[in-house]
């Protein structure tokens, strides 16, 4: 069988994808990755199609160790490490083939917080209510739905069992200037569905202001220190959480719910966090000062338009082939015979 062991985990190490869509009113978290970002540049990078969600591990405040048995194509992306492939000193955001007992090593993170490497194929782990991912708080999907531990043995394929019948048929050419850590120094924001229980001077608070992150960070969300936001004194029914929702608890501090947030809560949301900086949100450095930017819809459909632009822009040019020079000319070869 065809596999990679974890030799090093980490500090807090989960198989992920792009979340389980559609189960939140039946109770069930959405998790997925924290930078979506930096998922979808590795999947692109090895040529997984992002319709498939292929699952990836994602690293949490320290990177990992992993061996491989088989031949195949990897990605690191997200978080900044030092990426070593057998003791040599590699680059991340490209791909990279690796071979039979290849080790490859980012334990040392530099910058940020979430690292994914991202496989050929995608991790070979369970679909669960069409998803990978891992929900700690339920012990649901990824690898016997927790961490990952040092010695763990997960499925992968082997390459001559990948297919990447699905990306578009161009010549390959490598990228230019990928960089999947995005870095702000703004987190844009629009309107939440209680924005107009918030005065002007408080939306001003918001605007204005800096904030910090809190002790309190997590996968569930980030609590976010600096002065208190007050609103009308009234009650609110329990609501579905969005991912990237801003709460203002009862003691007027901020909280950015994230991808293992709780189902539905009680709090008012004075704004969310649009979906493209949830990413550069997530790998957010601990003393950097958060400044908020109130902006229209339509620049969050922009903004998104963008990043998938950069993503299908690695997609379209097939990246992994150059790599691959022996199996591109043996897929020509097939068209003859």
């Amino acid at each position: 069988m065809n596999n990679l062991k974890i030799l090093t985990s980490g500090i807090f190490s989960t198989i992920q994808d792009s979340g389980r869509i559609g189960y939140q009113g039946e109770g069930f978290l959405n998790s997925g990755v924290m930078d979506s970002f930096a998922y979808q540049i590795g999947n692109a990078l090895v040529g997984n199609a992002l319709s498939d969600n292929p699952a990836s591990i994602e690293f949490g405040i320290t990177g990992g160790k992993i061996r491989f048995s088989s031949h195949t194509i990897v990605s690191i992306t997200g978080a900044r490490v030092v990426l070593k492939l057998n003791d040599n000193e590699i680059d991340q955001d490209v791909p990279i083939i690796v071979k039979k007992n290849d080790v490859l090593d980012f334990t040392k993170m530099t910058k940020g917080r979430f690292v994914y490497l991202s496989v050929a194929g995608g991790i070979q782990v369970p679909t669960i209510m069409n998803s990978h991912s891992t929900s700690l708080a339920v012990n649901l999907g990824g690898f016997e739905g927790r961490k990952l531990e040092n010695g763990d043995v997960l499925p992968i394929l082997d390459l001559s069992q990948v297919s990447h019948q699905s990306v578009t048929k161009l010549s390959p050419k490598m990228p230019k200037g990928i960089f999947s850590l995005v870095n702000s120094n703004k987190i844009r924001v629009v309107n939440g569905p209680e924005f107009d229980w918030f005065s002007e001077t408080e939306w001003q608070k918001l605007l204005q202001q800096p904030f910090s992150l809190g002790k309190h960070i997590n996968r569930m969300g980030f609590r976010i220190d600096g002065t208190t936001i007050n609103f009308k004194p009234e009650n609110l029914l329990s609501e579905a959480n969005m991912n990237g929702a801003v709460q203002i608890s009862r003691d007027g501090h901020p909280i950015i719910l994230l991808a293992d947030r709780a189902t539905h809560g009680g709090y008012p949301v004075i704004a969310k966090v649009i979906s493209s900086d949830l990413g550069t949100l997530a790998q957010w450095p601990q003393h950097k000062p958060i400044h908020f930017e109130k902006v229209l819809l339509n620049d969050a459909w922009l903004a998104s338009a963008e990043r998938a632009e950069v993503v299908q822009g690695i997609y379209k040019s097939k990246p992994w082939e150059i790599l691959l020079h022996t199996r591109t000319m043996a897929n020509k070869i097939k068209r003859f015979f």
